[in-house]
């Protein structure tokens, strides 16, 4: 699939509550008493027991192969999600990536009326960010962040959206930059300060009550808004900040009467629908690289044996079961148990600092169209079904994420023509995220870390 971003679709769900049970041989008896005193409403059957079924099992397959891809979104809308991103990062497997964020400042509401002391002097404005503990790369390289001002106000590319993709028209020249590292968690914020005219003129504007100042639409006119972005050439980490009251532009000005005293004027995110970020990627030299223009869908080889998932990039990982079904002709199959998914990270493709696997994943369904279909969700259907990474400290080789998908692989199951049925792996809808950490997992072709599908089943010989 080409084109951009697509809402969510919903796909047929036919999901049903699913008992659990040990993975062994069981007597008749026990399986009888177990089916009628179940507490679940509805059960999973593909067929009956009859009187001269007398070998009851339960047997656990492992052997279904799931098939993985990547699949790469060439845009998707990135505005009004409250997140800002900036930076620029190298990546061996996914490409370089590059950072950068629109927004405006609005015109505080008591300022229409302000009016200052007549000893008050200007001294200097300045744009702050506060980072939160989101960053892909490397905190360690400095980077140089430059502010330049908006051309125009932007507005949406398409609908209410605005894309990874879009831009808005600069001024040629930067306003002003500054180069140094972030560290996150630290208490380092990114101060920018802006020339001494354009401060001066904005301090004048409102000290003689000019029409710039005079509303919330002429202000904006006025100061269009900025664009921060890192050098084209930098290589330090993509760091996020809210895009809440934590990022202000300010006002400085001092008076001296009675004594000398500082003072501030605070100038916060306004138009919130309309910030956006531009996160593109370079992916030539990389397992993602397209082989014609056309091509958005990546399946492992002997080389990359493992898919990748980074939704604040537009990377989704895609697994689905065209095999599943062929389980039905091993045996009489009546009645399916458990359906465990188990994804593996590679080794030595993530850490703690840079490279931190997500917090959490969650599966949205789709098929053969790539479109993001609804969330699997809890056994009880009352919410969207999440996994947070086991970390193997001692071995270091059974780091996993572990689904129970039970009652799609039913569906999967049950209905024909589902071959090409599967799910994305995400951290959040693309987009959205408030950070960029990605991971590689290993596909059943992978030598030691293997995605694995295990369904255990009630079989009648």
């Amino acid at each position: 699939m080409t084109g951009r971003y697509i809402a969510p679709i919903n796909i047929p769900d036919k999901r049903m509550t699913l008992p659990r049970s040990a993975t062994r041989v069981l007597p008749v008896v026990i399986f009888l008493a177990l089916f009628f005193t179940s507490c679940y409403k509805d059960e999973i059957s593909f067929g009956d027991i009859t009187d001269g079924d007398s070998n009851t099992r339960i047997i656990t397959i492992d052997t279904i192969t799931p098939v993985m891809s990547t699949v790469v979104l060439d845009s998707f809308p990135t505005n009004g999600n409250k997140i800002i991103l900036i930076g620029r990062w190298s990546d061996a497997q996914l490409g370089t990536t590059d950072a950068s964020t629109y927004l405006q400042f609005g015109l505080p509401a008591d300022l229409v009326s302000f009016t200052f002391p007549n000893d008050a002097v200007y001294d200097s404005i300045a744009l702050g960010f506060n980072p939160i503990q989101q960053y892909y790369g490397d905190t360690l390289g400095a980077q140089t962040y430059s502010v330049y001002e908006m051309a125009y106000q932007p507005d949406y590319t398409y609908a209410s959206q605005i894309y990874n993709t879009s831009t808005t028209g600069l001024l040629p020249a930067p306003l002003a930059s500054v180069t140094r590292q972030l560290r996150p968690g630290y208490g380092d914020s990114l101060q920018i300060r802006l020339p001494q005219d354009k401060g001066l003129d904005l301090y004048n504007k409102i000290r003689t009550n000019a029409t710039e100042v005079s509303t919330a639409d002429n202000f904006l006119n006025y100061l269009r808004g900025f664009c921060i972005r890192v050098g084209a050439t930098d290589k330090g980490a993509i760091y996020s900040f809210n895009a809440d009251s934590s990022v202000v532009m300010k006002l400085h000005y001092h008076t001296t009467i009675p004594t000398y005293q500082e003072h501030i004027i605070q100038f916060y995110i306004t138009r919130t629908d309309y910030q956006y970020n531009r996160v593109v990627s370079d992916r030539s030299n990389t397992p993602l690289a397209p082989k014609n223009n056309l091509q958005t869908e990546f399946f492992p080889d002997a080389q990359t044996s493992y898919a990748f998932s980074q939704a604040g990039t537009g990377v989704m990982m895609k697994v689905k079961f065209p095999s599943l079904r062929n389980i039905l002709g091993y045996t009489p199959v009546v009645r399916l148990i458990s359906a465990k998914l188990v994804l593996k990270p590679v080794e030595q493709t993530f850490d703690d600092y840079g490279y931190r696997l997500p917090d959490s994943l969650y599966l949205a369904q789709t098929d053969a169209s790539n479109l993001i279909g609804s969330a699997l969700t809890s056994s009880d259907g009352a919410s969207m079904m999440y996994a947070s990474p086991f970390v193997d400290y001692i071995s270091r080789s059974n780091t996993n994420y572990t689904f129970d998908v039970s009652s799609y692989i039913n569906y999967l199951l049950t209905t024909a023509g589902t071959t090409e049925g599967g799910f994305f792996v995400l951290q959040e809808a693309p987009g959205t995220t408030q950070g960029l950490d990605r991971v590689l997992m290993g596909s059943a072709n992978h030598p030691k870390y293997k995605t694995q599908l295990s369904v255990t089943v009630m079989a009648v010989e």
